[in-house]
């Protein structure tokens, strides 16, 4: 549609009640009472030892860079730094666990890799659910250690 002044101006003005009911129709309703934000758990269908599972394989990575590259002052403060976002990136979730309310007892390891664990895009096996949160730190581990044979063998 085309803007024309001269139709523009010609126009009658809206009716005040009709603005009233679009605008009340288009509104959400109205919030009785603001709720007081609560916590949640922040992984119920995850037992604790897949924690310390994926804890002890982001150690090995940060062992086996320091057996494979550990030979000078710099790559060994290198190391130290990527150990220190290692201990961050754990210290976080540790927090958010400590402040959740404790509604009910995480499963154990055996229940989680029968039952399995719900995702954003579904459900998703216990099997297929651990694989998905160890691959990354274990085949890093594994390529570490493996450009550590090929560099003490060349």
């Amino acid at each position: 549609m085309r803007y024309e002044p001269e139709t523009f101006e010609q126009r009658q003005p809206l009716d005040e009640t009709a603005v009233t009911l679009l605008a009340a129709s288009t509104l959400a309703p109205p919030v009785r009472e603001l709720e007081r934000p609560r916590s949640v758990a922040a992984a119920p269908d995850v037992p604790g030892s897949v924690g310390g599972m994926i804890a002890g394989t982001y150690a090995a990575l940060i062992v086996a860079l320091f057996v494979a590259t550990a030979g000078s002052l710099s790559s060994i403060f290198a190391i130290v730094i990527a150990g220190f976002f290692v201990a961050v990136f754990f210290t976080v979730p540790r927090i958010f666990f400590a402040v959740e309310p404790m509604s009910e007892q995480r499963p154990g390891l055996s229940r989680f890799l029968k039952r399995g664990m719900e995702t954003l895009t579904g459900h998703s096996s216990g099997p297929a659910a651990l694989v998905q949160m160890l691959i990354v730190p274990v085949f890093l581990t594994f390529a570490v250690l493996a450009m550590g044979v090929i560099a003490a063998l060349s």
